[in-house]
């Protein structure tokens, strides 16, 4: 079923960045509520799982829990300041010359780490993984979709769909201990937020439609997790 996912996902990229869409400008409000989504997902789903997965890094590291709390923590804050870092580059801020393309890879890392996630997930239940691919995927497909825009090529639908790819066939073949996978969950969550909050926002013109996302996702959370 993860593979279905991955390859949903993966399509999805190619299909929204594909140039006779671009022309077309999606509805913020469309875009918003799904940024809702996303933010919903990571700080009601994924931020608990890392509560739940402290123990887990402090049996892999032999620490003890208050520290692998702030390492786990701390990875998120990483995700967070690194996604800041390159948007930095991006624009060529604080005396860095402006490197545009550079906007592709903080959303094909977490493309890349998203497609691993899916590949080494071992829930015995159908929704966790339908309800993880929904509320990530959908924060993949609106970055290649921006992207796309942004570079007037369809080459950033190109990209992540290559690197959900990518990161799948490198779960099949390298699964991580349990104690990495909870790191790279950890940068994702921090890189889904950041991104979101700086690129698929337009400032508090679109707050309810963000509060309206985030309130459906964290519904359906509610109902079947």
């Amino acid at each position: 079923m993860t593979l279905v996912v991955a390859a949903l996902i993966a399509l999805a990229c190619i299909v929204v960045a594909e140039p006779r869409l671009l022309g077309r400008a999606w509805p913020e409000t469309l875009l918003s509520a799904g940024a809702g989504i996303g933010i919903s997902y990571v700080v009601l789903h994924l931020l608990p799982e890392l509560a739940r997965g402290v123990g887990t890094f402090s049996d892999g590291l032999t620490a003890d829990l208050p520290t692998a709390e702030v390492l786990v923590y701390g990875l998120v804050l990483v995700g967070i300041l690194g996604t800041l870092a390159l948007r930095a580059v991006q624009k060529g801020r604080h005396g860095l010359a402006p490197h545009p393309r550079v906007r592709l890879l903080q959303p094909a890392l977490s493309a890349l780490i998203v497609g691993y996630l899916l590949a080494v997930r071992d829930d015995p239940d159908i929704q966790p993984v339908l309800v993880f691919g929904l509320a990530i995927g959908l924060h993949v497909v609106l970055n290649a979709h921006a992207l796309a825009t942004k570079l007037d090529s369809p080459l950033g639908g190109l990209a992540l769909a290559g690197a959900i790819a990518a990161g799948y066939l490198l779960g099949t073949v390298a699964e991580a201990p349990e104690v990495w996978v909870a790191g790279i969950t950890a940068l994702l969550a921090g890189g889904v937020m950041t991104r979101t909050i700086h690129e698929l926002l337009d400032e508090e013109r679109h707050l309810v439609a963000l509060t309206a996302g985030a309130a459906i996702e964290g519904g359906l959370l509610l109902l079947l997790l």
